[in-house]
C-alpha cells in the first residue's frame, strides 16, 4: 500500500481482549521460541519511585479516574533508535525492541505511582493471511497493520506493510514509531486497568455506545503515544521537516478512511486533537477520553 494511502486509511490498529463486545474473542496464546522479547529493566533501589496506595474505587470509574492521569509527565529517557527503517522482518522486529524498551523505561516509574506494575511486552511480526511462523500473533485480523492481545501482552505488526520499497522511506519510518506508540499506549491501558474495565463493563449496551466506548480507547491509546513521542521527539527525530509529515499523519488518521465506513476509531479532527495536544503536554493528563464529551471522541 503506498505511503498516501497508508495515511489515510486508518486501519493501523485492532485490541484483541478475552472478552469483548463487538471485538473478536482471543484465542488462548501459545508460547514460542522466536518471539521477540522485551526485557524488563529493573529500577534501582534509589531510583524506584514510591507506590501509590491501593484505593477501593467503583470499578465503573477506573478510566475516568485513573491514577496514570495524576503520575506527572512522561520523563527523557536514553533512547537511541536506528537512524533507518530496516526493509526487513528482523530489522523492523530489532527497531520495534530499541523502541518498546525505551518506552518502558520512560512509562514505568509512571505506572508505578498509579499504583501498578508495568510488564514488558512481547513483540512479533506476521503477514496478513498467513498464520504459520508467528504463534504470538495467532491468527490476525483482517485489513490490520498492527494489533495488541492483551492476553499474553503481545505486540503485533504486519511487517510487510512497513517494508515496501515503494513507500517514501521518512513516512514509513514515522508511521512505524507512531504504530508502536499507539499500541504500547494499549498495552499501558491493559496495565492500569483502563482495558479491562472497559471490556467488562460493556458486554451489552447499543452499537452506538460501544463504538463511542472503543473510539474512547482508541483515540487514548494514540494520545498516550503522542505523549512518549513529544517527550522523545530529539532521540525520535520527530523536529523540522519530520514533525510536519508527523503532525499531518495524525491529523489526517480517522475513521473517514476506513473503506467499511466503521466508527470505531475517531475522525481525523479528534484524532489530530487528542495527539497534538499530548505531544505538547508529554502528560497522560491530556489522554482522559473517557471525561470527554462526546463532541470530542466522535
Amino acid at each position: 500500500m503506498g505511503g498516501a494511502a497508508k495515511g489515510a486509511a486508518f486501519v493501523l490498529v485492532a485490541v484483541l481482549t478475552a472478552v469483548a463486545a463487538g471485538a473478536a474473542t482471543q484465542p488462548e496464546v501459545p508460547a514460542v521460541a522466536e518471539a521477540v522479547v522485551v526485557p524488563n529493566p529493573t529500577p534501582s533501589p534509589s531510583a524506584t519511585p514510591k507506590r501509590a496506595p491501593a484505593v477501593s474505587m467503583d470499578p465503573t470509574l477506573v478510566p475516568v479516574k485513573n491514577g496514570l492521569y495524576t503520575a506527572g509527565r512522561v520523563p527523557t529517557v536514553s533512547c537511541k533508535v536506528p537512524s533507518e527503517l530496516a526493509r526487513t522482518r528482523a530489522g523492523l522486529l530489532a527497531y520495534a525492541r530499541v523502541m518498546v524498551e525505551c518506552m518502558q523505561r520512560a512509562w514505568s516509574p509512571l505506572v508505578l505511582r498509579a499504583g501498578r506494575y508495568l510488564p514488558a511486552p512481547r513483540i512479533d511480526a506476521y503477514v496478513e493471511g498467513k498464520s504459520s511462523g508467528t504463534q504470538l500473533c495467532g491468527n490476525p485480523p483482517r485489513h490490520t497493520d498492527a494489533f495488541y492481545r492483551s492476553m499474553g501482552h503481545v505486540i503485533c505488526f504486519e511487517w510487510r506493510e512497513f517494508a515496501d520499497p515503494d513507500d517514501d522511506k521518512v513516512w514509513n519510518h514515522i508511521d512505524f514509531q507512531e504504530m508502536l506508540a499507539h499500541e504500547y499506549g494499549h498495552h499501558l491501558q491493559e496495565t492500569v486497568d483502563i482495558l479491562r474495565t472497559y471490556v467488562f463493563r460493556h458486554p451489552g449496551g447499543s452499537e452506538a455506545a460501544q463504538l463511542e466506548g472503543e473510539r474512547r480507547l482508541e483515540l487514548q491509546a494514540s494520545c498516550l503515544g503522542a505523549a512518549f513521542l513529544g517527550a522523545h521527539k530529539r532521540s525520535l527525530r520527530l523536529t523540522g521537516r519530520r514533525l510536519d509529515v508527523w503532525q499531518d499523519m495524525v491529523k489526517h488518521t480517522g475513521d473517514e478512511y476506513n473503506p467499511e465506513k466503521i466508527r470505531d476509531h475517531g475522525s481525523r479532527k479528534n484524532h489530530g486533537y487528542w495527539s497534538l495536544r499530548a505531544f505538547t503536554s508529554m502528560n497522560p493528563a491530556s489522554c482522559n477520553t473517557f471525561a470527554a464529551p462526546a463532541m470530542r471522541v466522535s
